[in-house]
């Protein structure tokens, strides 16, 4: 099997390392035939598509993707991606609070949902499209980006200091919603609003996200062993609270996802 090359280019400019965790690049000049499960992940990546056009597919359906800018909201299940012939595509994966800054749009509205980034912006990204195609080096491709980023931010304040501060409480502090709620003061349906308009899911869909993702990271290692103690590691209720959460998300048991070496790219890679 030939192998994508995959690399990251975390951002130079101040203002976009707080938004966007890194930009990459996946290429592969010879011919391949890919077939991956795109997992729910609890961010937003923009991908930019040069070359071999790429299908979705989910329960059967096919799904043609809006152009060759687009991005996914986030997603509750699970999604097959079908890619043929070579392979560059350029992706920025921002943080969980990151998309919003630069498109000033609840970030809900997306959510499972494949939309073009022209129809986000208004206008059309062909400029953009065509500046890319005409650059060589993929690291140039990736400053032209930071610069096309530079300019969507408001050099104000990213968001609301106050709903910066409290969001970073809820990511470290790990804490049942009602806990946290009352330890700061906040009623659930701000905080639920809150999470609506800048990560697109709520409190409770970015907890169960991120709880999953992690859970998973820790199964793909190569010396995990058993699932019960896996699932306790991660606060799952037992096991097959633990195996029932894994297959919404994947399809799959965890024992049938490593048997079928069904890792995706972007959890492996890219996470």
């Amino acid at each position: 099997m030939i192998p994508l090359d995959t690399k990251r280019y975390p951002p130079e400019s101040a203002p976009l390392k707080k938004l966007i965790k890194y930009f990459w690049a996946s290429e592969c000049s010879e011919a391949i035939h890919l077939n991956h499960t795109i997992l729910p992940v609890s961010n937003i990546d923009l991908i930019f598509n040069f070359l071999s056009p790429i299908h979705y597919e989910k329960n059967g359906v096919h799904h043609e993707t809006p152009g060759n800018i687009f991005f996914s909201g986030l997603r509750s299940d699970p999604l097959l991606m079908k890619q043929k012939g070579q392979v560059l595509t350029i992706g920025v994966s921002f943080f969980p609070t990151g998309f919003y800054p630069f498109f000033k749009i609840p970030v809900s509205e997306f959510k499972n949902h494949t939309t073009g980034l022209d129809q986000v912006l208004n206008r059309s990204t062909e400029e953009l499209e065509q500046q890319l195609r005409e650059t060589d080096r993929t690291a140039d491709k990736i400053r032209l980006l930071e610069t096309f980023f530079l300019r969507l931010l408001d050099q104000t304040e990213v968001l609301p200091r106050d709903t910066r501060l409290l969001m970073n409480h809820f990511y470290s502090e790990n804490r049942g919603i009602r806990e946290f709620c009352r330890t700061h003061g906040v009623h659930p349906r701000t905080l639920e609003r809150m999470f609506n308009k800048y990560v697109g899911t709520s409190p409770k869909g970015f907890l169960r996200l991120n709880r999953f993702q992690m859970a998973l990271n820790t199964l793909l290692k190569p010396e995990q062993g058993a699932l019960t103690p896996l699932a306790h590691e991660f606060n799952f209720y037992d096991q097959p609270h633990f195996i029932k959460d894994f297959k919404s998300f994947t399809g799959s048991s965890p024992s049938r996802f490593l048997k079928e070496k069904n890792a995706v790219m972007q959890i492996m890679n890219l996470v």
